[in-house]
């Protein structure tokens, strides 16, 4: 069974900061400091950015709050792992509350803005689009009539439902996250936006897509049931075991001639070099627990976990 992987390098960094810095960053982890000053303050920095490139991070949070009672839905149990239950991205309880999915898709127009600021309010668009070309230029073909796409770790949908603009032959695209809250904000969004609405992504209700709650390495379909799928900045989110095991799990999805696409970070680059090196790095590894090990695991881990699987093509393209 022959299979292709198709990986993308981006922004990414760094050899390992110098001892001191490091012991200095890790020490201040375990303080109190972490949750009382390096969380707010992540958090504040994040919403300062949203506000200085035009995304209106208060309003559209306060649209999706207000927009429909919450309630999760009716999933079969998924186990969560216990890496999985990890303060995360400024929450406590990381991705398993409703204000880490209602703000999922806002932070991530903020992130856009701040890696590509010529672009504003617009450059999560941007950045995207660097990896697509990025993808077309490692040998990513395009989705023909009827084959299908696999989203792992979609959140509340929105790459979902980019790849389901971009590839309007596919036949379904199926978003996957462990995060019972994000799937069901996915879910309901399509209906919630039609009419006016001060949602900050525009949603459209393709009725080829559709979000399953699993853990991705740990997929609810059968074996060499899937034409593509998906890994976009989800490695760095996790330890390196467990990006091992859902390169695994999607080789096992993977009809023969399928290809995985990874979008990451790749901290053998220049410009990482230097942040992880220096002591704001503790702001990002505040908020980001599997960081730290991803910057050492890194792309190269990643295309290693591939070749492990399997799969009988890796190529790494720079998307930016």
């Amino acid at each position: 069974m022959t299979m292709q992987c198709q990986i993308l390098l981006a922004l990414a960094a760094a050899a390992a900061p110098t001892a001191s810095a490091f012991d200095l960053m890790s020490a201040v982890l375990k303080s109190p400091i972490y949750k009382n000053l390096l969380v707010p303050a992540s958090r504040n920095m994040m919403i300062n950015t949203a506000k200085e490139n035009g995304v209106p991070w208060a309003d559209a949070v306060a649209w999706i709050r207000g927009a429909t009672t919450w309630e999760l839905d009716d999933d079969a149990d998924v186990a969560v792992p216990a890496y999985y239950r990890q303060p995360f991205h400024a929450y406590e309880p990381g991705n398993l509350c409703w204000e880490a999915a209602w703000e999922a898709e806002v932070a991530g127009r903020a992130v856009g803005a701040r890696n590509y600021p010529a672009f504003g309010a617009d450059g999560e668009e941007a950045f995207r689009g660097a990896f697509d070309d990025a993808l077309v230029a490692a040998g990513a073909r395009t989705p023909a009539v009827g084959e299908t796409i696999l989203d792992l770790g979609c959140a509340t949908g929105h790459g979902t439902r980019r790849l389901a603009a971009k590839f309007p032959d596919a036949a379904s695209l199926v978003g996957v996250d462990l995060s019972p809250y994000m799937i069901s904000v996915a879910r309901r969004l399509p209906e919630l936006c039609k009419g006016d609405n001060a949602w900050i992504n525009v949603v459209s209700d393709d009725k080829r897509v559709s979000y399953a709650r699993a853990d991705a390495a740990a997929l609810p379909f059968g074996d060499s049931s899937q034409d593509f799928v998906v890994l976009s900045f989800v490695a760095h989110e996790l330890p390196p075991a467990a990006t091992r095991d859902v390169v695994h799990e999607a080789y096992r999805v993977l009809r023969p001639g399928g290809q995985l696409w990874v979008t990451e970070m790749d901290f053998e680059t220049e410009g990482f070099r230097k942040l992880r090196a220096s002591p704001a790095f503790v702001f990002i590894r505040s908020t980001e627990p599997y960081l730290d090990v991803y910057a050492d695991f890194g792309a190269a881990g990643v295309a290693e976990a591939c070749a492990d699987a399997g799969f009988g093509r890796v190529e790494a393209v720079a998307a930016t």
